[in-house]
């Protein structure tokens, strides 16, 4: 029976060769997309699940009554700590982190790197892998150091590294401290531990007793709300059991300034990946699957639009089968059977077309995508899945529609009779449009959000700045000193405009925060954004004074006590000017600080974020002291061999640093990642939806063509033109178009409206892109519409009545 059914699909296939490598290309595309995004999607959701115990596993995290009193990824410094030690029975163990990136060397080399300093519990507490050393004890002391396999590779050209010296500087005096490899971290895919914000850490230190801050062990100082921190739970322990716990020690430990402004709460470490960012991951996966979705289930209603379309073909066919005591059952699996053919060999195809396109799309979401013959066991299940329900689905509403035609008018061939007036055909393609509708203006708003942000006025110029950010760290007043003067030694290169020395940079990050109030009311105070910067930083940046001066140059007796302001501050304050006032940081007995000038506003942050109250200090005042990047605004010219010259000199000046750089709207860029790849997959999908919209629209069309020769030769013969008979068509669909423009605006205006809520900077819906989709819709199905009834208007009538 099965080559039965088999034998009879490849003819009826072949038969209809046209119909059935539309259905199959439709289809193709549709699982090449659904594979690739489902692969990415397994990856993402994946991403945390091989650490251990990880349903025991979870971050804390901070809720602060007072914004921007402190960050919401980390809490106060021993909490994880103590929690651990008064509530054993629920705790099982903690792991505390401080980020920082500094300079590793060894030998001649340097490298700026990720580094983690750290409890030494987290080898064990994540079932961390070790390539060398015990993993039992893999900190032999507190000069000890854990380091992963690349960094090995990178620094030693091998992996066995255990004993080997490394030097990191401290940034307090600007020295060096040598540790001793102890064990190399075996490279784990990205999780949340090693991955936690921006690149992998690639050197972890103890932090007990700690040598590189050379202040002792931060995780045992109250005041320090920076520490990010873990806990695992006990089996059996909910999160919610430690919402007591956690508010009955921070009312017993925290200090004075935190108290009533902090609510520690847990998060699964297993979902932070995707819900970081305010879920910025799992809104990109959703995106994406939701687009997946939509063209899969444009392919499917084009096969159902065909097959039902061509079934007039076939209905003597099934009549003689139910004559002869065919069951309506054994109809539809010859159908399905049809359809599960037609699948499998999209399904051949879309695997050609995934090996073509995936090296493009791992560029696209920045990640890997194996070849089809690395397939995992999920991976190769997820697909075989899609294609069988795909090809289920596709087939078996047809079947359904076939196998229940009355016996007597399936014999006799009546197909309209038999089947109603098949206005599902038409709702079908309604749904096509509308979804393709709606995709091309959410593209299009998309396109116009980015471009937006990319031309807006940021308030200060990006363009053409070097940002070197492997700079010797001293952060005292002799080593911010000794580092403008070699900055200044750098304008001497030929093509250098000029240069500025900073710890804070517009990449998105912002700045730290301090509190504000003016003499003449203490209790009243502003949390600021502070920038700590020397005199040249506006020049570099090319940020406008609004009054008074920038901050003044800084030499062996610096200036101090004198801070610029941005105009959001000035009237976060309630001035209408604010050059030659006075303020205070930090409260009663804090410092009092002169304002020498006011600058324009300007973009520190991401445009998701309004512009904060910003303060600019003097990188010599006692609360600034320390810096991590020098901004190098470079000449247009030339700009090459002022990059080699820039390197020579760097080497000189700093022989301990090497020569780390990126530029200004490189970075910027990366602000906005997630915007570029949302933009880039918008347009693909709508290429595609565009592209399988068109191939429906014209195999249906055909299929009407064919069924209507006869009349539109009898319309002829009575005095029809060409033009009369188009018409008559495009009339048809266009009406078809203009409900799916009915039913798509509103749909995309909301799902527009929601995605551009998440910036405080955003464009405004014009009605301009809504119908500039609608025309380009319109004016390409108009075409195709045209030259395929053109082509069967201009066939001799004669001919087509000859055969009726």
């Amino acid at each position: 029976m099965l080559k039965n059914y088999l034998t009879i699909a490849l003819r009826h296939l072949t038969r209809h060769k046209l119909f059935s490598v539309i259905n199959m290309f439709c289809l193709a595309i549709g699982i090449t997309f659904a594979l690739l995004i489902g692969i990415y999607v397994m990856n993402e959701e994946g991403v945390n699940a091989r650490l251990r115990n990880i349903h025991n596993q979870y971050v804390i995290k901070s809720r602060w009554k007072q914004e921007n009193m402190g960050l919401d990824i980390t809490t106060l410094g021993p909490l994880a700590k103590t929690i651990r030690d008064e509530y054993p029975s629920q705790v099982a163990n903690f792991y505390r982190f401080d980020a920082v990136v500094n300079l590793v060397s060894v030998g001649t080399r340097h490298f700026r790197t990720q580094i983690a300093a750290g409890d030494t519990s987290f080898v064990s507490m994540y079932g961390f892998r070790l390539v060398h050393g015990n993993p039992t004890r893999a900190f032999r002391n507190n000069l000890s150091a854990v380091v992963t396999e690349a960094f090995a590779r990178k620094f030693f050209d091998r992996t066995d590294v255990v004993g080997q010296t490394i030097s990191i500087q401290t940034p307090a005096d600007g020295g060096s401290h040598d540790f001793i490899i102890t064990a190399v971290l075996q490279d784990m895919p990205r999780n949340s531990v090693t991955h936690f914000v921006g690149p992998p850490f690639e050197v972890y230190l103890p932090m007990d007793a700690n040598q590189y801050f050379q202040g002792g062990d931060k995780g045992d100082n109250w005041s320090n709300v920076f520490m990010v921190s873990l806990i695992e739970l006990k089996k059996g322990v909910d999160a919610k059991d430690l919402d007591k716990s956690l508010a009955r020690v921070l009312e017993k430990y925290q200090p004075p300034f935190v108290k009533g402004n902090l609510q520690a709460f847990l998060v699964p470490l297993g979902d932070y990946y995707l819900d970081a960012n305010n879920g910025a991951v799992k809104h990109m996966l959703s995106t994406l699957s939701l687009v997946a979705l939509f063209i899969l289930i444009l392919a499917v209603i084009n096969f159902v639009n065909i097959s039902i379309g061509t079934a007039a073909h076939r209905l003597k066919e099934i009549g003689l089968r139910k004559v002869f005591g065919g069951y309506k059952r054994q109809i539809i699996v010859q159908h399905v059977t049809e359809s599960m053919m037609l699948s499998l060999a999209a399904a051949l195809l879309s695997l050609l077309g995934y090996e073509a396109i995936r090296s493009f799309f791992a560029q696209l979401l920045q990640t890997s995508f194996q070849h089809f013959w690395q397939f995992s066991f999920l991976q190769g299940y997820f697909l075989l899945t899609l294609v069988l329900t795909l090809g289920v689905i596709s087939g078996f509403y047809p079947a359904f529609v076939l196998s229940s035609a009355p016996t007597v008018l399936a014999v006799k061939g009546k197909f309209t009779r038999a089947m109603g007036r098949m206005r599902l055909r038409k709702t079908l393609l309604v749904f096509q449009f509308a979804l393709v509708i709606m995709v091309f203006i959410c593209s299009m708003n998309v396109s116009r959000q980015v471009s937006y942000i990319f031309n807006k006025d940021l308030g200060y110029d990006k363009e053409q700045v070097m940002i070197i950010s492997s700079l010797p760290r001293q952060w005292d007043s002799a080593g911010v000193i000794r580092m403008e003067n070699r900055k200044n030694n750098l304008l001497e290169v030929p093509g250098v405009k000029n240069a500025s020395l900073s710890y804070d940079i517009p990449d998105g990050n912002g700045g730290g925060y301090v509190n504000i109030d003016t003499l003449g009311n203490a209790s009243h105070f502003i949390s600021m954004q502070i920038i700590g910067a020397d005199a040249d930083f506006a020049k570099v940046y090319d940020i406008r004074l609004q009054e008074g001066h920038f901050l003044t140059p800084f030499d062996a007796r610096p200036v101090q006590g004198q801070v610029v302001l941005n105009e959001t501050a000035m009237k976060a304050l309630g001035w209408e000017s604010a050059a030659g006032n006075t303020i205070r940081m930090g409260g009663v007995g804090g410092y009092l600080l002169r304002v020498v000038g006011v600058i324009r506003d300007f973009h520190l942050e991401s445009v998701q974020k309004t512009i904060q109250p910003t303060l600019i200090a003097s990188l010599n005042e006692p609360f600034t002291r320390s810096y991590r990047y020098l901004s190098v605004k470079l000449d247009t010219r030339n700009l090459s061999s002022t990059i080699d010259a820039l390197q020579v000199r760097c080497k000189t000046l700093f022989p301990e640093a090497g020569f780390d750089y990126s530029f200004m709207d490189e970075k910027y860029q990366a602000i906005y990642k997630t915007e570029l790849q949302i933009q880039k997959a918008s347009r693909l999908a709508t290429v595609l939806n565009l592209v399988i919209v068109f191939l429906g629209l014209f195999g249906v069309l055909a299929f009407t063509l064919s069924q209507r020769t006869q009349e539109m030769a009898v319309r002829k013969v009575l005095g029809a033109a060409w033009f009369n008979l188009v018409g008559l068509f495009v009339k048809e669909y266009g009406l078809l178009i203009l409900i799916a423009n009915v039913i798509a605006w509103p749909i995309a205006f909301v799902v527009t409206q929601r995605w551009l809520e998440n910036y405080a900077y955003r464009i405004d819906q014009g009605v301009l892109t809504y119908l500039l989709v609608s025309v380009l819709v319109f004016a390409s199905s108009f075409f195709l519409i045209t030259v395929q009834s053109l082509k069967a208007t201009l066939v001799n009538p004669v001919n087509q009545l000859r055969m009726e």
